[in-house]
């Protein structure tokens, strides 16, 4: 379980994820290693970094005691997501009948994923991993949700953003309600209007969230431009550079990323290493200097 604490209360025993800041000493710059002297300890109090990721699955916690077992995670974990799809499928279908949503709707699951995402992230996101038929849309958004979570946080935005990054990525495929599951989860080519269907979900999305009162425009812009490109070879506008918003590019980074690390009924996972791999060989789709900046975060955050 990940935990970021202040500087002050650093002991030997703990395992160190990442120091926030700045230093020169050799120690510090190690990205994770366990801290098994006193003078190490004392290093790191003093070093002027204001806080520090410790993993008290690995390490003892601020209280001296080691961190909870690893499987209470994973339960708590299941838990979160089963209540989350549950939610989330509630406000789906109320769109699907065209009654009215609101953030407030998905305001339940927004809160859980955001505290799992402080909890232990790389179990709440290994959960979500395997995607069945019938829930890969809602499993999916709850996925790309906690990844925009986890990463805005890694960037240092408010939190009211955070937040709100959190219900974009909750409500970005909300366009896929009319697009049948055959065409979805189909494993072979898809054809032409197969095609045109697909890439038609951003704008029905959007036109969906935007009849809805009091919608944020960070949700109804990463629900549109989730799969723009910065080479403006994606759609629906071929959008490119600056005419992307950080809270598109975010999304974008967060929806391929999971798509490609989730198993399917025909498809196997790929891990993260791969994944990234992959995406910075991808050249033209991902803005390189926030891809370089996901790619530290998965790696603070343990995500494998």
């Amino acid at each position: 379980m990940l935990k970021r604490i202040d500087a002050s209360q650093v002991r030997i025993g703990m395992f160190v994820e990442a120091v926030e800041g700045l230093w020169q000493d050799p120690l510090l710059s190690k990205r994770r290693f366990s801290l098994r002297r006193e003078a190490d300890a004392a290093k790191i109090r003093k070093c002027g970094t204001v806080s520090v990721v410790i993993n008290t699955s690995k390490g003892l916690d601020t209280g001296g005691l080691p961190g909870r077992d690893i499987e209470i995670d994973i339960q708590v974990a299941r838990e979160t997501v089963q209540k989350s799809v549950q939610v989330l499928e509630e406000a789906f279908e109320r769109l699907r009948n065209g009654d009215a949503i609101s953030v407030a709707h998905v305001a339940p699951v927004i809160s859980s994923v955001s505290k799992s995402m402080e909890d232990n992230p790389s179990v709440f996101l290994n959960v979500t991993r395997l995607k069945s038929k019938d829930e890969v849309t809602f499993l999916h958004s709850i996925s790309v949700s906690a990844l925009m979570i986890l990463f805005s946080r890694h960037l240092a935005l408010d939190e009211p953003t955070v937040q709100m990054l959190g219900t974009a990525g909750l409500l970005h495929d909300v366009g896929k309600l009319e697009i049948p599951l055959e065409v979805l989860n189909k494993a072979g080519p898809l054809e032409k209007d197969e095609i045109s269907l697909i890439r038609g979900h951003p704008e029905k999305g959007h036109a969906f969230l935007s009849r809805q009162e009091g919608m944020s425009e960070i949700v109804l812009d990463v629900c549109l431009n989730h799969h723009e490109r910065i080479d403006g070879k994606g759609y629906p506008r071929r959008l490119s550079g600056r005419e992307l918003s950080l809270h598109a590019r975010i999304a974008t980074i967060c929806d391929v990323y999971d798509a490609i690390t989730s198993v399917r009924s025909y498809k196997a996972a790929w891990s993260a290493t791969d994944a990234l791999k992959w995406m910075f060989g991808n050249e033209g789709h991902f803005d390189r200097r926030l891809l370089k900046k996901f790619a530290l975060c998965l790696s603070v955050a343990s995500v494998t």
